[in-house]
């Protein structure tokens, strides 16, 4: 059976017995599985977990709370990206804070389900459910599976982030920028808007140059495999200042991206990349964030 990359579970809980009930015994899957686990919680429910885990719990890394950015954060993506190991899944369990603001949580957990899903990464997060109401909405909402004490269940409050432009402004920000580029011909004009947008958004130096490369080679893969004729694609460039650039090149699906990781040559460039082929279109999308 092949690895299903991300497994993004919610676990809505009362107390920290309650949490560690319905935890137990993913993590406990998770050890026997030979992951790597991470339970980022406080001393008493660490302590809980050590209880209930018993002998198992010398497989579980308990790293301190404050290594844990939130999803509201804006570096929580590349920290998650993180996590990922090349030889083994990870599997990290960490709480919601209080004080965390509900629609930036909201866009950080769309926006890891939309371009982190190729990881071999179980995220299992918790929200107790006395936190702001608008909170625990974004994590009813947010999270394919729930953790229960019978295991993963689907959940029937998800709802998947759009994939197709136009993407809300809520998720990605609003657009910045868009225009129309003839294939490969009008790469100089991408790389100039992108370098404009970037600066507009906060990112400096060598960071506008990533920006740049990464969306230069997220366009020639858009147009990987067509026809003689240059393809014509389309650039949108959204940004949310001082936190995120995201940009998204589609144009026709006319073959399919050779063997092997096809985003390899835009990945160093940014935090998160991701590409969709569907019905005749390939839309790949890369995030920089600040």
């Amino acid at each position: 059976m092949s690895d299903p990359g991300l497994v993004h579970l919610g676990l809505l809980y009362d107390g920290p017995e309650d949490l560690v009930d319905s935890a137990v015994a993913e993590v406990r899957r998770a050890l026997e599985a030979g992951d790597d686990v991470r339970l980022i919680v406080d001393r008493r429910t660490m302590r809980a977990f050590r209880d209930a885990l018993g002998d198992d719990a010398e497989g579980v890394t308990f790293p301190p709370p404050s290594s844990m950015l939130p999803p509201s954060a804006p570096g929580f993506l590349a920290t998650v990206r993180g996590w990922a190991r090349p030889d083994r899944r990870t599997t990290v369990l960490g709480r919601y804070p209080s004080t965390m603001s509900a629609p930036d949580c909201g866009f950080g957990e769309d926006a890891l389900n939309l371009v982190l899903g190729d990881l071999p990464l179980t995220l299992i997060c918790c929200c107790q459910r006395d936190l702001d109401p608008d909170l625990l909405a974004v994590a009813r909402r947010t999270h394919p599976l729930l953790a229960t004490t019978a295991g993963p269940a689907d959940n029937a409050d998800y709802r998947t982030p759009p994939t197709a432009s136009p993407t809300p402004a809520a998720l990605w920000g609003t657009v910045a920028a868009r225009l129309e580029v003839d294939g490969t011909e009008d790469l100089a004009e991408v790389r100039r808007r992108v370098a404009d947008v970037a600066g507009r958004a906060g990112l400096e130096g060598d960071a506008v140059r990533a920006a740049v490369l990464a969306v230069h080679e997220a366009a020639v893969l858009a147009c990987r495999g067509s026809d003689p004729e240059p393809a014509g694609l389309t650039l949108e460039i959204r940004a949310r200042p001082g936190s995120t650039l995201f940009s998204e090149v589609v144009g026709p699906r006319r073959a399919p991206v050779p063997d092997g990781d096809p985003l390899s040559h835009v990945r160093p460039f940014c935090s998160c990349a991701v590409l969709h082929d569907d019905a005749g279109r390939r839309a790949v999308r890369v995030l920089t964030t600040v």
